[in-house]
């Protein structure tokens, strides 16, 4: 007797006009609401390269572990500060829409900066933006 049968004579359903499903075959899916989707955010996308290269062995040469961007919003607070390893080239960041500033700058393994900070001009970001920043950290900017 398969378990479909089982379980009607079990609860007593057989006759009650009940159908189960012996097997499922895909999980149910969530009722989604119908709310239309508004972002409130976009992205900062930081590019840097190293005297106008993006080559991991000039991160070595450097001495530079990672690269740090610092945000800050029109009234001058800092929203954030964000670090990603210096090969990488490349950082996303996602800051609410608004006009903002910050700079750029490259770290040793303990946290201490290896350049001069690189400013970043004011910026807007809207809802879903992606922007992209090239910082360049030329030669002369080390330490």
């Amino acid at each position: 007797m398969n378990r479909a049968a089982l379980l009607f004579m079990v609860l007593g359903l057989g006759a009650s006009g009940c159908v189960f499903e012996s097997e499922r075959t895909e999980p149910p899916v969530a009722a989604q609401p119908n709310v239309p989707f508004v972002a409130t955010t976009g992205t900062l996308r930081l590019r840097w390269a190293i005297d106008g290269r993006k080559d991991p062995d000039e991160c070595i040469k450097a001495e530079a572990a990672n690269a740090e961007v610092s945000v800050v919003d029109r009234s001058g607070r800092e929203v954030g500060a964000w670090q990603q390893p210096c090969g990488y080239f490349t950082m996303d960041v996602t800051l609410g829409t608004g006009t903002y500033t910050g700079s750029a700058v490259l770290l040793d393994k303990e946290g201490r900066p290896r350049t001069t900070r690189v400013n970043i001009e004011t910026f807007s970001l809207r809802a879903r933006d992606v922007l992209d920043i090239p910082v360049d950290f030329p030669a002369s900017s080390f330490r």
